[in-house]
Formats: C-alpha cells, structure tokens, sequence
C-alpha cells in the first residue's frame, strides 16, 4: 500500500513539473519574439529624405509616351460644348534610387518635398524648339507636370517619376498639338542633359547628374 502511495506522489510531483517546465518553455518563447520584434523594429526606423549622403541614383531612363493606362485622358469640351476624351502625350523620367543604409528612407513631408530637373543648355534648346517654351520651369510650365516619390528601404531600391505633358494629336481647347515626330525625337534625345534635383521647404538637398546614371 504504502509502495502505491509512493508511486502516486511520484507520478504527480512529475505531472507538476512537466506542467511547470511547459509553461516556462512558453515563457521564454514569447521572451524571445517579445525581444526579436523589438530589435527589428530598432534596425527598422525609418529615416528621412534628408540623409542624402544615403541616396544615390542608380538608373535614370526617359520615354514618350501616350499609351492611357500610364498617362490616364483627360475630358475636355469641344466646340459644340460636348464631351471629348483626349490622351496627353508626355515626357516621362523613372529614376531608380537607392538607399545605402541599414534604414528605411522615407520622405518627411511629401507636400513639401519636390523633384525636378534642371536642364542644360542642349535641353533647353530641345524643348524650346519643340513646344516654344521651357516646359522644366515649374513656374512658367501652363501644361502639367506628375511627380511620384516614397520611402526606400533599407539596402534597396524605389522608383521616383516625373513626367511632363507635352500636348495631345487631336485637336481641343485644353492642351496644344504636339509638335512633328522629328522634334519629339530630338526632344527625347537630349532629356537625360541635365540634374534631377530633390528639394524640401524650398530648398535643394540633394543633386544627380542624370547622364552619369545612363
């Protein structure tokens, strides 16, 4: 008798312990995910646009473009003042940044970040003979201009776009005809002749050549 009470204090002081070892199992388990999240986050922080020594430019590319599902239409009235669908053509920039640090970079406030390109004098040239004015002033610019910008993460890379509407091949009240072929061509040709500048609060924080990306 005394051997069966034995062996059932022995059978529960092990169930005890085996409950107790599970729990503290689970215990340092959720330790260590409690303390992975947190390191993660700490290597994570998100930095901003102003840690330019961080930015680089990778690859700057250029194209014409009027296919709608990139540039969208536009509704405009025709003379008889009914609807008309029209499709701007642009000159569209997709710059691949990238960010050499361990965090992400990410823009402070995008309402007051900007980019645009400030072009040399055989771009200059080029737009001018093409559409009479000088469609990189973002001052004087009466046609249109689209930036897209974000965050880079860490080690990685992102896609910032600028595009410039260059006018539409029919006829409307809202945007000019485009020029002829040979001028869009030249256009194009000399669209990387100059700087793709970054800026904040109105001012410049950081400048790349774009045809030294090329």
């Amino acid at each position: 008798m005394q051997n069966i009470e034995n062996m059932i204090t022995y059978v529960y002081c092990c169930g005890i312990k085996n409950v107790w070892r599970r729990n503290m199992k689970k215990f340092y388990l959720g330790l260590f995910v409690i303390c992975l999240v947190f390191i993660i986050s700490a290597c994570s922080k998100t930095e901003y646009v102003n840690n330019v020594e961080y930015l680089k430019l990778q690859q700057a590319e250029v194209m014409l473009t009027d296919d709608k599902k990139i540039v969208g239409e536009m509704i405009v009235p025709d003379k008889k003042n009914k609807s008309k669908r029209i499709v701007p053509m642009e000159l569209r920039y997709t710059f691949t940044m990238e960010n050499t640090s361990n965090n992400i970079m990410a823009l402070s406030d995008s309402a007051k970040t900007n980019i645009r390109i400030e072009p040399d004098k055989e771009l200059v040239s080029a737009v001018k003979e093409a559409l009479g004015s000088n469609i990189y002033n973002m001052d004087n610019n009466k046609l249109g201009i689209g930036t897209s910008i974000g965050e880079v993460p860490s080690k990685g890379t992102s896609k910032f776009t600028l595009s410039y509407t260059l006018g539409a091949k029919q006829k409307n009240n809202e945007l000019p005809l485009l020029p002829t072929e040979e001028k869009l061509k030249k256009l194009q040709a000399n669209a990387l002749k100059g700087t793709l500048i970054i800026s904040q609060d109105d001012k410049d924080i950081a400048k790349f050549r774009l045809d030294s990306s090329q």
